[in-house]
């Protein structure tokens, strides 16, 4: 039950950020500076002279659930162009987040909070209030040179992936 509330507390949290102003395209990427679920400090110069998909995300999110392995093959099979795959869990600890990943067979990076809070580095919340994110799953397009082109909220399907990527990227790829 903790957990239900919890959830819908952040969902509508979110609602009510995105509607105020989320995040431009053509905009820099918002700072961030986050441990992986592997305790390896992520910031803004890992995203630096790569393309990404930016996904937020959680463990409890059917949808978010749902178009995990979708990304997880994009990335691979977009990893010749240049194109990353980096992932924002919304809110979950790295316990929680490594054994769900590790249940579901996916080896993707993720940003989490640390299982001991880390005195002088945000939580995830904290960087999603920054972000604007307006629900989940969130899907942010990131230019090699840090810029947001491109914001998809909502499970990204194999048809509407490949669209983003061609128009965003200007990369052909059939799901």
């Amino acid at each position: 039950m903790r957990r239900l509330v919890a959830s819908a507390a952040l969902l509508l949290t979110l609602a009510l950020l995105g509607g105020a102003g989320a995040q431009q395209p053509g905009q820099p990427f918002p700072a961030i500076e986050l441990r992986d679920q592997h305790g390896e400090l992520v910031t803004n110069d890992d995203l630096l002279g790569q393309r990404w998909l930016l996904n937020v995300w959680a463990s409890w999110c059917p949808p978010c659930r749902a178009e995990l392995p979708l990304l997880a093959r994009a990335a691979d099979e977009l990893a010749d162009e240049g194109v990353g795959l980096l992932l924002l869990n919304a809110g979950e600890s790295a316990s929680v987040t490594t054994g769900f990943l590790d249940a579901e067979r996916l080896a993707l990076r993720t940003m989490v909070d640390p299982d001991q809070r880390e005195p002088g580095l945000e939580s995830t919340n904290d960087t999603l209030r920054r972000l604007r994110t307006g629900g989940l799953p969130t899907t942010y397009f990131v230019d090699a040179d840090g810029t947001l082109l491109a914001t998809f909220i909502g499970e990204l399907t194999p048809d509407a992936l490949a669209e983003r990527i061609g128009s965003v990227f200007g990369i052909a790829w059939s799901p």
